[in-house]
């Protein structure tokens, strides 16, 4: 690779993306165009044209559907890898044999198997994982509150799905490329936050809507002291949520991801500022850049496995049944 130039904040990264779809216009892209030390040099995908429409505007971009070129033509420090969930590994590893750092789309990978397979890389040490809640502020004042003494925890998601995320390609339904439904698509992202909290916990049963790709997922499980806790996931939702209630003997406190809040128990509200849903992508370039990072650090390939895993665990002992 070649050495990084020097900025004003800190080292300048270039950095390229395989995978041109939705998640890396609406989250990855915004992020670096927001920052003067990051230089995008080089995008992939299966549909070139794609790739070629997005850039249009930045004529220096290399475009292409190879990621062997990629890496070799632009030579990257960074790259993001925004593919289908079956097709992670391939590029993640091609990265990583060259040295370069990624920034993976969660979950790892479609399978338990490849996930393995990446985690347990030589260089898995510069693989990181967008998983954005556990880098986010609020998350301190729910661990926090938890230290005074949790009595159970509900974590829940419920999006609209296709209805308002509209990917260009419709492989979300195709058990083979995504690895599984609604648990596996929007799970990790409060089941990392609570592992980072409350620790491991140990998955009690699974009820699942459908047996292949499932709308709508809940999941029992119990952390460490024998707290409970309930995940909901609602794909085909008429609302938008993503939240954690945490009750205490004082009550109920609500981390609310969607209004960036954490309302406690005692009535007060502790507000944050931005998009906790770039915290994951931010945290990754302030920590290439050397600048002072904004957010924790995100979630490296050993946590994107044990999130892995424990949605594996959940599909292994799932029960088909009608869900709220």
């Amino acid at each position: 690779m070649t050495p990084a130039a020097e900025t004003p904040r800190g080292r300048r990264v270039r950095f390229a993306a395989v995978g041109c779809g939705r998640v890396f216009e609406r989250y990855h892209l915004p992020c670096v165009d927001a920052r003067d030390d990051v230089e995008l040099v080089g995008a992939v995908d299966t549909d070139v044209e794609r790739a070629r429409a997005l850039t249009a505007d930045r004529p220096a971009v290399w475009t292409g559907d190879s990621v062997q070129r990629l890496i070799a033509a632009t030579r990257p420090d960074a790259l993001s890898v925004c593919t289908p969930n079956d097709a992670h590994a391939e590029p993640v590893i091609a990265a990583l044999d060259a040295g370069v750092a990624v920034l993976c789309e969660k979950p790892l990978a479609a399978t338990a198997a490849a996930a393995r397979r990446m985690a347990e890389h030589p260089a898995a040490a510069l693989l990181s994982v967008n998983l954005p809640f556990r880098c986010h502020p609020l998350a301190a004042p729910l661990a926090a509150a938890a230290g005074a003494g949790a009595r159970h925890v509900t974590a829940a998601v419920a999006t609209p799905g296709n209805r308002v995320w509209r990917a260009y390609t419709p492989w979300y339904g195709d058990r083979a490329r995504a690895g599984g439904g609604a648990l596996l698509d929007l799970g990790p992202h409060l089941l990392d936050l609570l592992v980072t909290v409350f620790g491991a916990p140990e998955v009690r049963e699974c009820t699942v809507d459908a047996p292949d790709v499932e709308e709508r997922a809940r999941v029992e499980l119990a952390f460490p002291g024998d707290l409970p806790a309930t995940l909901r996931i609602d794909r085909a939702a008429r609302r938008l949520e993503t939240s954690v209630t945490l009750t205490t003997a004082d009550g109920d406190h609500v981390l609310d991801l969607r209004r960036n809040e954490f309302r406690h128990a005692d009535g007060t509200v502790t507000p944050a500022v931005g998009r906790p849903e770039l915290a994951a992508v931010t945290a990754f370039f302030d920590r290439l850049t050397g600048v002072d990072a904004a957010f924790a650090p995100p979630a490296g390939a050993k946590e994107a496995l044990e999130v892995q895993l424990l949605v594996e665990s959940a599909y292994g002992c799932a029960r088909t049944a009608r869900l709220p």
